[in-house]
């Protein structure tokens, strides 16, 4: 890299190979405040100015780019701030994802190395957002479908999920492969703040052997993988653990007791997140950062968390709030040192 990891960088690599660190970095996966950005950085486009809002926030890494095969068949509405949301899906037979055109891969290793290299001289890691089986299908299906269709159709489930799973292991063997990222993130919601949107034991048998057999490309090229989801996580970390990730983000604190992940999981996986994006809108700064410094010190006890959002924090968090959560992670000083 040009000029050498940057201390938030260098912190969340060493925390990718299964060290120890009591410094938290930050790292915001779905940064989605693109008022805030322009703002302060200018126009999104311009990969220089990702790099400009990484080095000023002290994000340790930026991604380069997401890959979404199923995007056509999902619907999304306009909502009242001016955002959008997702309204269902409309995969119904087989035939609609053999008709899907893979991507260009000529196109998107081109335009990703640029990307990646930008991002490297500045100092910082790079990533990729690969789908994951299960929230793909459910997503291009909706949700009230896929569960329907796995009660009365569990064959084409399992068909459709495994599509999503040859894609990604093409995806791997192509786009990952000539662009090197430092690490990849498959997108996979599949808890509710309950718990889980299938048993754990359905879950098992529809996703592990594929995922497992996806990840062990990863693997053999020493890229470190990491997992996102939503929800209530207690039974699904060890599911992840046993097939190899790196980190899970989400954590979300309105479904996760924090300390609870850290007791049970906390030396098997690093956990990312937990910041309530609902509450940073709503809070004063000072509460902000008292909030900041308690989820870190709780969070960081066992050497492995980084430091970042639940969900998309997006234009709707006050400047000064998400501001104040930056500056207490960046003032961070751990109880003890690292080993």
């Amino acid at each position: 890299m040009g000029m050498g990891l940057t201390e938030g960088s260098k912190a969340l690599l060493e925390l990718l190979r299964g060290e120890r660190v009591y410094k938290p970095p930050f790292w915001e996966p779905w940064f989605d405040m693109w008022g805030f950005f322009r703002r302060r950085y200018g126009d999104p486009g311009d990969v220089r100015n990702h790099v400009k809002m990484a080095r000023d926030l002290g994000m340790a890494a930026l991604c380069i780019g997401y890959v979404d095969y199923l995007g056509s068949l999902r619907r999304y509405e306009a909502i009242r701030s001016g955002a959008v949301r997702y309204a269902g899906g409309c995969l119904t037979s087989l035939e609609q994802l053999r008709r899907l055109k893979p991507p260009d891969w000529g196109e998107l290793v081109e335009r990703w190395r640029v990307r990646r290299e930008a991002i490297h001289r500045a100092g910082l890691l790079t990533w990729v957002v690969l789908p994951w089986c299960f929230h793909a299908i459910a997503t291009a299906m909706g949700h009230a479908n896929f569960f329907v269709k796995l009660y009365r159709d569990r064959e084409f489930v399992d068909r459709a999920l495994e599509w999503v799973e040859e894609m990604n292991r093409e995806t791997i063997n192509t786009l990952v492969k000539e662009v090197r990222p430092d690490f990849v993130l498959f997108d996979g919601d599949c808890a509710y703040k309950s718990g889980l949107m299938v048993s754990p034991e359905l879950l098992l048998k529809l996703v592990f052997d594929r995922t497992r057999e996806t990840v062990s490309y990863l693997r053999r090229m020493g890229v470190p993988y990491v997992f996102h989801s939503d929800g209530r996580l207690y039974d699904l970390i060890s599911v992840l653990v046993e097939l190899g990730f790196s980190m899970v983000h989400g954590c979300e604190k309105a479904a996760n007791d924090l300390g609870y992940l850290v007791e049970m999981f906390g030396d098997d996986i690093v956990l990312a997140g937990n910041m309530d994006v609902a509450f940073l809108a709503i809070a004063t700064p000072e509460e902000v950062r008292r909030e900041t410094i308690k989820m870190l010190s709780i969070g960081s006890s066992k050497g492995k968390f980084v430091a970042s959002c639940n969900t998309s924090p997006q234009d709707y968090i006050p400047e000064k709030n998400y501001l104040a959560f930056v500056e207490a992670i960046r003032g961070f000083k751990p109880s003890r040192a690292r080993k």
